[in-house]
């Protein structure tokens, strides 16, 4: 195989975050070429990448290979070879490893097709990437450590750790007939290679058409146990990415939202972002909590402690109706995290989830605390 290095240390770092640092299969910690395509994986999700170099069939070691490539020009041409060992030879260079059988490597199955289609691809990565962020972090509840796709006319996305949630609807559509749940972690890589791969063709050969290209995806979902998609396939550039995704029935997220939101409270978030860092320490010391009430045009964001004592502020808001509440205040700092603007938070009561708006941002749903008295 003759490729030049540039191109093989892009191909081998877009593989990297799915190749396990630590595994009882050894051997994932190769990139398997073979069949004009450099492949990657877990166990959990595979990746596959178009290679048309790849001319024979061998593993490379991913870890000291790209160490190689990155002390080698680009443009120097490396020829590979794999007979008794894998070796590299360039322009005023070599280097050999110990050869592992190729055919030892977990093999990789065409998706046989339940449902396919071609989506926008911008629109559903984004929402995937915000939702990721409300997964629940452990493995109690595997249902709610990924993010849910609803079928629908429009699809909704949406993830929940127990404490709070996002929802989003988004103009695509897809004809799944159950909701499927993928693993936060497949969404990670999924929105790195999206990042990191170039739109299959450009709008002419100005940067400003490249930029604003709608970016198509190819979506394939295999069938598994009574009728439920088991498995996602999602290709797009010259990526293929297969997963597997978590079985099992996801909470109705949708009945979790407020119909009726009697209290809305509108201000800048900015403003009691600044309000909550000022006290997080307070609050860090104390229950992890800040609490907010509010009269028609002020808000007074306060935290205590027994061993730091109490501090509050205030800013500017506008409601009808005043109220109060507790919340966590590492869940507010997440979210009013680079946002502009007016957000607008509706409370119902002071045990009912309280939410929050922003523009045209996903929904974001948080569970009160209830401080002692």
């Amino acid at each position: 195989m003759q490729i030049k290095v540039q191109k093989l240390r892009e191909v081998m770092k877009l593989l990297e975050p799915v190749v396990p640092k630590k595994t009882t299969l050894p051997i994932l910690q190769n990139v398997l070429i073979k069949d004009g395509r450099a492949i990657a994986g877990d166990m959990e999700a595979f990746v596959l990448i178009d290679l048309p170099e790849a001319d024979i069939e061998c593993l490379l070691p991913l870890k000291p290979v790209l160490q190689l490539l990155k002390y080698v020009p680009g443009n120097e041409t490396l020829t590979t070879e794999a007979n008794k060992e894998l070796k590299f030879t360039w322009d005023g260079g070599k280097s050999s490893y110990p050869l592992v059988k190729a055919k030892d490597y977990p093999v990789i199955r065409e998706i046989t097709a339940k449902a396919q289609g071609t989506m926008d691809g911008n629109t559903l990565m984004a929402a995937l990437a915000f939702a990721r962020g409300y997964c629940a972090s452990d493995e109690t509840r595997p249902v709610l450590s990924g993010v849910t796709i609803f079928p629908g006319e429009n699809l909704d996305v949406a993830a929940g750790d127990g404490f709070r949630m996002a929802y989003q609807t988004i103009p695509v559509s897809f004809p799944i007939e159950k909701p499927i749940i993928i693993p936060s972690g497949a969404v990670s890589l999924l929105y790195s290679l999206w990042q990191h791969t170039r739109p299959d063709v450009a709008l002419g050969d100005s940067l400003v058409g490249t930029i604003t290209q709608k970016r198509q995806i190819d979506v394939t979902f295999a069938e598994g146990k009574e009728g439920a998609p088991d498995k996602l396939q999602a290709c797009f550039s010259n990526v293929a990415v297969q997963i597997a995704l978590i079985s099992g029935t996801p909470p109705d997220f949708k009945r979790l939202i407020p119909k009726d939101i009697p209290n809305k409270v509108q201000l800048f978030p900015g403003d009691l972002e600044r309000a909550v860092r000022r006290l997080s320490a307070i609050a860090k010391d104390g229950s992890g909590l800040v609490q907010l009430s509010w009269t028609k045009d002020t808000m007074t964001v306060s935290a205590s402690s027994d061993e730091m004592g109490e501090m509050e502020g205030t800013l500017p808001v506008q409601t009808d109706t005043p109220g109060k509440v507790a919340l966590k205040s590492s869940y507010l700092l997440e979210y009013l995290k680079g946002k502009e603007g007016f957000i607008t938070m509706g409370v119902t009561s002071k045990t009912d989830p309280v939410v929050f708006r922003h523009r045209a941002s996903p929904l974001v749903i948080v569970m009160p605390m209830f401080p002692k008295d």
